[in-house]
Formats: C-alpha cells, sequence, structure tokens
C-alpha cells in the first residue's frame, strides 16, 4: 500500500511540473485517476488490490483532497488607451529592464525628456541585451511596466506624449 501512495505522490508532483490536466493510469489490479482543478486537485484512489487489506475492502473507493498552490492574479497595468501619446512597444518577448545595470540609475523616469533614438530601456531575449529607442521627441508620460517584468512582443512599455 506505501508503494502504491508514493506512486501517487510521485505522479501527482509530475502533473504539477509538466502542467498535465488529468492522467489514468491501469495496472492489473490497480487503477488510478486523476484530475487537476484550478484551485485543488482530486486524487481518486480506486483499487482492488492482489491481497486487500482488513481495514480497507478492496472493493472501496478512497478519495483523497490535496490543496494546491494557486498562483496570485497578475496586477492589471493601465490601460494604454486612457493616456494619450506614442507608445513605446516591446520588439520581442524577454525581459524588461530599466536600466544598464542593478545598480545604475534608469534610463528613463516618467516626466524626463526624451529625443528619436535616445535609448528607453534594455529587452533581455535569450541572454542578448536589446536596447530599445525613442521612435520620437517628447515627454515620458507613464512607464507601463516594472524592472525585471517579464513581457511579451508588441506589449506597451511606455508613453512618450
Amino acid at each position: 500500500m506505501r508503494d502504491k501512495i508514493k506512486f501517487i505522490e510521485k505522479l501527482a508532483e509530475s502533473m504539477n511540473e509538466n502542467k498535465i490536466e488529468s492522467v489514468k493510469y491501469e495496472d492489473n489490479n490497480f487503477e488510478i485517476s486523476l484530475t487537476k482543478k484550478r484551485k485543488e486537485r482530486n486524487v481518486i484512489f480506486n483499487g482492488s488490490m492482489a491481497q486487500p487489506m482488513a481495514a480497507v475492502p478492496s472493493n472501496v473507493s478512497q478519495e483523497v483532497q490535496v490543496q494546491e498552490i494557486v498562483e496570485p492574479a497578475p496586477v492589471q497595468e493601465a490601460s494604454p488607451e486612457e493616456i494619450s501619446g506614442t507608445q513605446i512597444t516591446s520588439p520581442m518577448v524577454g525581459t524588461f529592464y530599466a536600466s544598464p545595470s542593478p545598480t545604475a540609475a534608469p534610463f528613463v523616469k516618467e516626466g524626463d525628456s526624451v529625443t528619436e533614438g535616445q535609448t528607453l530601456c534594455i529587452v533581455e531575449a535569450m541572454k542578448l541585451m536589446n536596447e530599445v529607442k525613442s521612435t520620437v521627441s517628447g515627454k515620458v508620460k507613464k512607464i507601463l511596466v516594472n524592472d525585471k517584468d517579464s513581457i511579451k512582443k508588441g506589449q506597451a512599455l511606455m508613453i512618450i506624449e
């Protein structure tokens, strides 16, 4: 019985690591079905074991509820449509960096004046640092992402007015 419990635990861990929603396993006198829901995961153990134990008859189903950690919902960013001006968007998927190094000051802050071609931030993609330059001259009205945020291609990074 302990071997079966360890097998179930390893199967559940593997489901979490590989983001698998449901698994069914059958072997001779042993059958297990695991289904993962959004906030909890149900582990249903159905088994008629070769040697039934006195405490648990072989025809009884057992259900085990296991709590799963749910990641917090992402913080809503200010919608770029609410702020007028020119959007500076990410040219690629990567990580946003506001400064050239962790100890350096940011390239720009809200309220700073910028010129066309000036470096605004860095997007790291596959260990390559790519500078994002301003396409217009003006004032940085709003920075829409935080330092070290993961960003998508085409995502608005800042608004220049």
